[in-house]
This record gives C-alpha cells, structure tokens and sequence, in this order.
C-alpha cells in the first residue's frame, strides 16, 4: 500500500510539473509574439523616439531636484519651528520648578498659620472637654 502511495504520489509530481512548464512556455510564447512582429520599424523613428525620451528623462531629473529643494526647505523651517517650540516648552518647565519653589514657601507659612490655629481649636476643644467633664461628675 505505501508503495502505491510513493507511486502515485512522484505520478502526480511529475504530471503537476509538466503542466507548470507548458503553462510557461505557452505564456512565453504569447507574450513574445506581438513583440516579434514589431521589430520591423524605421531606423529614423527610433532615434526621434530617442530623443523625445532624453528630453523627457532630464524634464523628470529637473523635477525630481525640484521637488528635493522644496522638501528641503520645508524640512528645514519645520525643524527651526520645531526648535523654537522645545525651547519655549524648556522656558516654561524651568519657571515652572522656580516658581513651586515660591508655592512650597507659601505653602509652608500656610502650614504655619493652619498649624497655629489648628492648635487655637485644640486648646479650645480641650477645654470644653474639661468643662463637658466637670458636668457629668
């Protein structure tokens, strides 16, 4: 049985291979036809056609420079935009630390004066607990 697996099995390898190869060949064949027939042309054309090519290839290199200058350029003004604003966003991000220096000794004489009130209210609470005591005894 696995004999006739390996048989059929190089049959069909075979055969698919054959068919790729035609199939190859007949495209080949067809592709090439219509450019066998147009071979015979006029020796004068081909160097008018060739001209008109050159002419066409240097328009596209002109351009193509163009268009590299252009970029350039918009490259280059993109990068100073994008210098000037780091350096705006580096400008507010120092002031920034400075100026939470200046909060955090707000914030500190804050502290301070909720600190000393926080101790009013405490001796307040205190003695109103003392009195509160003095009652229920």
């Amino acid at each position: 049985m696995k004999k006739l697996f390996i048989y059929a099995f190089a049959v069909g390898l075979a055969a698919s291979g054959v068919y790729w190869w035609c199939r190859r060949e007949k495209f080949r064949n067809t592709a090439s036809g219509p450019v066998n027939e147009k071979m015979d042309f006029d020796h004068r054309l081909g160097e008018e056609e060739i001209s008109r090519s050159s002419d066409v290839v240097e328009e596209m290199y002109q351009a193509k420079s163009e268009n590299v200058q252009a970029v350039y350029e918009r490259h280059t003004e993109a990068g100073e935009i994008m210098k000037d604003a780091y350096s705006n966003i580096m400008e507010d991000f120092a002031e920034g630390f400075s100026g939470e220096k200046d909060r955090n000794e707000k914030d500190k004489n804050k502290e301070t004066v909720i600190d000393s009130e926080a101790v009013s209210v405490m001796k307040e609470a205190d003695s109103i607990s003392d009195e509160l005591d003095d009652l229920l005894k």
